[in-house]
């Protein structure tokens, strides 16, 4: 997995955690809902034949935007 397909994951996670603390969610509803993500994303990586940043974003579009989920 690259470094830069990486920093996209780590950028979108970052997100979605500071839209749960924003919307006030427990800590460890925060922290179970960006792991969930965390494997998802891993798990549709791990499927793919690229790895590229590009490929990582379009996962990313699939699962919805930090506010949708």
């Amino acid at each position: 997995m690259g470094i830069e397909s990486d920093q996209v994951v780590y950028e979108y996670l970052s997100r979605v955690g500071d839209v749960a603390q924003q919307r006030q969610l427990p800590s460890a509803t925060r922290m179970r809902l960006v792991s969930e993500l965390r494997n998802e994303i891993d798990r549709r990586r791990a499927g793919g034949t690229a790895d590229s940043p590009a490929a990582v974003r379009r996962i990313i579009s699939r699962l919805g935007t930090p506010d949708e989920v």
